[in-house]
């Protein structure tokens, strides 16, 4: 069987005309074959200008609607002759409502876009628009704006200037409510949800206002300070006769955070016992019934298209302030299950996803059905036909068939028969096997576009098109896709022919990727040189072995003040002084003597230029060599130094100045560059430490700190360092006289203009007389705290052994008084009972002070067991809570330190009970291997510790005060509404550091 033995339409065609169909076949071949040799290269699509458009959200990607906005945005704009390089900033004003992390915001996106400034910028939301509004004529002057996405009073109904327009939304929460009160006439309740983010309470605020007028007719409740379980709690549980508006929740009062429309929502619907509305569509279809509402995507392709109109040169004062156009939209399952009816809607509501009928639900595919029923009765008929027809074709034209098929399958370029009218390939030869990676079997009946070989399918049927009009194509380059999926370029010239009745295109394809794959990396190459040397920053000259110029850049342009078209073929020598032609023909022609390999490079001694106006400039220039067709090409790089020499210049006298300034200030100052290693120090600090410079850079410096403090010295200078971080230590140096002084370092970060680290400036000073004076107060401190503490303790112990003591006893006397009162003597009998129960109470008072006083629990038993009895008796006396814990605390702890934190913590709870107005406190005691910790915690109402510390309370003085006797620390954080933690850490080895430095 031959190959065409398949084709009944190929096969009535050859028996009508096999030479005429080869004659066509060569032709065609030998247009390809010129197309191929003599195709220009088709240049690329022109490329459109950039315009930036910056785009600024209230919320992020995690809000739903912020996508669907941002979709209609980007179909807008790219309907513009522009390129659009967008760029998004998102204020996440839920995720990060603190106005500090705002303003952080704020500062970041305007230094982010100083010096990249946008051509347009959209704004979506209350924030950026206000932001916008505050920052325009500063920062973003004469950029239009366009806004959307919130209402005139979300936005603080803020004054716009001729630089702004957009689109103001409309929150009429009180359409909403005469929908659901149309729909539910019985209606008596309408409860509100919301949440407590910024955004939230601003939705919640709107509501109350445009609903006031309803509260004399209606019972509302704004349920929206409350957390998400116990909100669907009471969603469950709503009385009859009552519909829920649905405003946002984004943060509830636990904290947790919620996407609105994608969280938030479902949950709410779900739970309620009543039909929820929503503001909304973006909440729309997860449960809700609807309401009047605002269309989010509406509102972004509007401020797109303003945007696009604005990009395309209308002017901004012409395009007025639109309003957004909400409409009554309801979800007919909502309403059925609530049972709401239809008829009750508002005129003109619209309602989606209604259920259909079964007719209008399948009418088209009971349509197709039987219209696809006819049509297979049709093609079966069609099929016995032809059948017929193609074994009497196939008898009759059998020997000629095979002439041509050999023909058709050996030609070395492809070739293709196809139908006119269906596009299906009726033949193809081995050669468009080879360069389609498909077979015969796999191609004959289907369609390029089966295939997918034509990667622009509206490209083939503009080919059809042309060649029905034409009756011919010639030399078209078409993209095709092979079977592996490669794309490659052919070459096609196709014929009109007639195949038994039927239009056929007889097509012959050359493929020339690799031919245009060269052609592409030569421009390309071409295009990347041009560029390179146009937008290079220094003058790039060449000139030929004739010393003329042939290449004179822009830059050489803006340096010798010359134009291009003048300087060409003109002598290099017009821009050299006369002195220095000699110098730069010796070199050049240095350059172009034999064994000099191509392009190397030298840089040509100190050198001027000279411009066209007769002013010399000082240069740097460098040259180097290559040989083309025509010659030896010099190419000349010159870069004018009149800046840099300048700038040279006031660096050394900038220098001179601060090392006169150094040298002659009152303290010692350092510096170190980048490899942490000092490079500088002053005269003073050479006075100050007797030796010389060379001594002390590097790391010399260290050799006459202490050996007690230079481990700790070094690691505080390096961690600092290595953070780029300002820090502050003391240390002890040795002086000239070889007496160790107390030093107090000031290091702080140095950066270059550029902003580039380049190492750290530091100040000392000499601190001994400080340091002498400051123990000396804590030695007073010490002995009157330790004056205080056996006052005390004499107190305690005279009220408990004597006073107390005696106390008792006088309860025994009145006892026997008592006891020896005759029988009708009840009255006194009763009083010397009442006196002896108030000595009673009054001996535990004394016995109380007693403990306060002095606690021998804390001799005894020692620091964790006496914290947790005074927690007890504290707690029992003052009426409130207090939760002790102390764990690992050693019994032995030494009594400075016991004492120490046994009245810090009866200070802090004085203090904490005193001041927080809270009855529940924490108490923690906690000791590791080094240190031993106090905490207090109050979850009060807070106080600001800077004006504590000065004011004229001694309560954390003296806290402070006790904790510095035993090398302590006293931290406190306090926040308003959140609490107070104090929190007092000793460590375990009291360290000794006399302020006195010793001698070496």
């Amino acid at each position: 069987m031959s190959p065409l033995s398949s084709s009944a339409l190929c096969v009535a065609s050859f028996n009508r005309g096999i030479l005429f169909c080869a004659i066509r076949v060569v032709k065609l071949a030998l247009c390809v074959l010129l197309g191929c040799l003599s195709s220009p290269v088709i240049s690329g699509a022109q490329v459109k200008p950039v315009k930036r458009v910056l785009i600024f959200y209230e919320l992020g990607l995690s809000s739903p609607t912020v996508g669907l906005v941002d979709q209609e945005l980007h179909d807008a704009l790219a309907n513009t002759p522009y390129e659009i390089e967008l760029y998004h900033e998102y204020f996440e004003t839920i995720l990060f409502p603190d106005p500090v992390m705002q303003q952080e915001f704020r500062d970041w996106y305007i230094r982010k876009y100083r010096d990249r400034r946008p051509d347009l910028i959209i704004a979506i939301g209350p924030a950026p628009l206000k932001f916008l509004v505050d920052s325009h004529e500063k920062f973003f002057t004469d950029i239009p704006i366009v806004f959307g996405g919130a209402a005139e009073v979300e936005a603080d109904n803020p004054i716009l200037d001729e630089h702004f327009t957009g689109l103001w939304e409309r929150y009429e929460p009180e359409k909403t409510l005469e929908g659901a009160l149309r729909l539910q006439p019985d209606t008596h309740h309408v409860v509100v949800v919301g949440g407590i983010s910024p955004f939230d309470r601003r939705l919640e605020s709107l509501y109350k206002t445009r609903l006031h007028s309803y509260e004399n007719k209606l019972d509302f409740s704004y349920l929206t300070d409350l957390d998400m379980p116990t909100l669907l709690e009471q969603l469950k549980h709503l009385p009859p006769h009552t519909v829920v508006l649905y405003t946002h929740l984004g943060l509830d009062a636990k904290g947790t955070e919620y996407i609105g429309p994608s969280q938030a929502g479902p949950v709410i619907t779900a739970a309620a016992n009543a039909p929820v509305f929503s503001p909304s569509d973006s909440d729309f279809g997860q449960g809700e019934v609807g309401g009047y509402l605002e269309s989010l995507p509406a509102e972004g392709r509007i401020v797109g298209e303003i945007a696009s109109r604005i990009l395309k040169g209308e002017r901004l004062q012409g395009i007025p302030i639109a309003t957004a156009a909400d409409a009554y939209t309801f979800d007919w399952r909502a309403m059925q299950r609530w049972g709401l009816k239809e008829s009750n809607l508002p005129p003109g509501s619209i309602v989606l996803n209604r259920q259909s009928t079964f007719w209008e639900a399948y009418r088209k595919y009971l349509v197709a059905g039987i219209v696809l029923l006819l049509v297979q009765t049709a093609i079966i008929v069609a099929l016995l036909w032809q059948w017929a027809r193609r074994r009497k074709a196939q008898e009759a034209l059998g020997k000629s068939e095979e002439k041509f098929s050999l023909a058709f399958r050996e030609s070395p370029l492809a070739l293709t028969l196809t139908s006119v009218n269906d596009h299906r390939y009726i033949e193809v030869n081995e050669t468009f096997e080879n360069y389609t990676g498909w077979s015969r079997d796999e191609v004959i009946g289907r369609t390029p576009f089966d295939l997918s070989i034509w990667v622009d399918p509206e490209e083939r049927s503009r080919f059809v098109k042309r060649l029905l009009a034409d009756g011919n194509v010639r030399n078209l380059e078409v993209n095709y896709r092979t079977k592996g999926g490669e794309v490659r370029i052919g070459l096609g010239s196709a014929e009109l022919i007639d195949v038994n009745g039927e239009q056929c295109a007889l097509s012959v394809i050359a493929d020339i990727t690799d031919i245009k794959s060269a052609e592409e990396k030569a421009r390309e190459s071409q295009e990347r040189l041009e560029g390179i040397v146009g937008s290079a920053m220094d003058a790039i000259i060449a000139v030929n072995s004739d010393q003329h110029i042939v290449v004179f850049n822009a830059a050489a342009e803006a340096m010798f003040g010359c134009p291009a078209q003048e300087a060409f073929l003109s002598s290099i020598d017009r821009f050299i002084p006369q002195r220095f032609h000699f110098a730069l023909e010796q070199h050049i022609r240095h350059f172009g003597q034999p064994g000099i390999t191509n392009r190397v490079m030298g840089p040509l001694d100190a050198l001027f230029g000279l411009r066209t106006n007769g002013e010399e400039f000082p240069i740097e220039a460098s040259i180097s060599q290559v040989s083309t067709g025509e010659g030896k090409l010099f190419t000349v790089i010159i870069r004018d130094v009149t800046l840099r020499n300048k700038a040279e210049a006031a660096v050394r006298e900038s220098e001179q100045r601060f090392r006169l300034v150094a040298n002659t200030a009152p303290v010692m100052i350092w510096m170190s560059g980048l490899d942490k290693l000092c490079n500088y120090c002053n005269r003073p600090w050479l006075e100050f430490t007797g030796r010389s410079l060379e001594a002390e850079l590097g790391n010399g410096w260290a050799d006459g700190v202490h050996p007690d403090d230079r481990g700790r010295c070094w690691n505080t200078y390096t961690t600092a360092f290595d953070r780029h971080e300002s820090f502050e230590m003391e240390y002890r140096l040795r002086r000239h006289d070889g007496e160790y002084r107390w030093i107090i370092d000031f290091g702080v970060p140095r950066f270059n203009p550029d902003g580039s680290f380049a190492g750290y400036i530091g100040s000392c000073l000499d601190v001994t007389e400080h340091k002498l004076a400051e123990e000396a107060l804590s030695s007073v401190s010490r002995r009157l705290i330790e004056a205080h503490e056996e006052e005390r303790t004499w107190l305690a112990r005279e009220l408990h052994d004597d006073i107390n003591q005696r106390l008792a006893f006088l309860t025994v006397t009145l006892d026997v008084v008592k006891r020896g009162l005759p029988a009708d003597a009840a009255e006194a009998s009763r009083s010397i009972g009442e006196v002896r129960e108030q000595i009673k109470d009054l001996g535990n008072d004394i016995q109380a002070l007693s403990h306060r006083l002095h606690s021998s629990k804390l001799d005894y038993l020692g620091l964790a067991a006496a914290a947790k009895a005074f927690c007890r008796e504290f707690s029992e006396r003052q009426g409130v809570q207090v939760d002790f814990s102390g764990e690992g605390v050693p019994k032995n702890l030494s009594k400075e330190i016991s004492l120490c934190l046994f009245r810090v913590l009866q200070e802090g709870l004085q203090n904490a009970k005193k001041h927080s107005g809270s009855p529940h406190f924490q108490v923690s005691l906690s000791c590791t291997l080094d240190k031993i910790e106090l905490t207090v915690r109050d979850s009060g109402i807070g106080f600001n510790v800077e004006q504590a510390l000065i004011g004229h309370g001694l309560g954390i003085a003296s806290m402070r005060e006790r904790l510095k006797l035993v090398d302590g620390e006293l931290s406190i954080d306090s926040q308003a509404q959140k609490g107070t933690e104090v929190h007092a850490t000793v460590p375990l080895i009291l360290a000794s550091k006399p302020a006195s430095a010793g001698r070496a």
